[in-house]
């Protein structure tokens, strides 16, 4: 896993820049946030503006190459949280460091289940039940907790946890 951790690192950083890049270029139109950057969650009136203000262009975008760069986004990243905890986290008793390194699949659920809310804001319009919207703000909002959760379980397999000397 040591070897492989640059990899996933690099790869999360690249995919990162390239969603980053996709958002501030084309994804916000007047000034409207892309419903991936509220950490937290977005009202129905917000989500509406957003649908409305997006052409038919910047919504096949959203929907095609930045759906699909921000579905494999969110599993690199979980894989290179994972990673980091797994080879920090060397000195805990293994049942702790396996469920340590599998905590950021938390943060996958929801970052996957919020792609899948928000295609449906997307293909639904602004016509879209104030349902689905809270769903999909829900979604966001968990994803921004439980990736922030994993952040503290690296810095706890980083800086807490004894280390040993062979790492696995």
């Amino acid at each position: 896993m040591s070897r492989l951790l640059p990899i996933l690192t690099a790869l999360s950083v690249g995919l990162f820049v390239a969603l980053g890049l996709l958002t501030k270029g084309w994804l916000e139109p007047s000034g409207h946030s892309v419903f991936d950057s509220y950490l937290t969650g977005y009202s129905a009136e917000t989500a509406r503006a957003y649908l409305t203000a997006l052409t038919s262009e910047q919504t096949a975008l959203y929907l095609g190459l930045f759906r699909w760069l921000d579905t494999v986004f969110p599993i690199i990243l979980a894989l290179t949280l994972g990673g980091f905890i797994w080879t920090q986290a060397s000195g805990a008793a293994k049942p702790l460091r396996v469920l340590a390194a599998v905590s950021p699949g938390v943060y996958l659920v929801f970052d996957l289940s919020e792609n899948a809310a928000v295609a449906y804001l997307l293909w639904s319009g602004p016509e879209v039940a104030e349902a689905a919207i809270k769903q999909a703000s829900t979604y966001t909002m968990g994803k921004w907790i439980s990736l922030g959760l994993a952040a503290l379980v690296c810095i706890w397999a980083w800086r807490m946890v004894p280390k040993n000397e062979v790492t696995t």
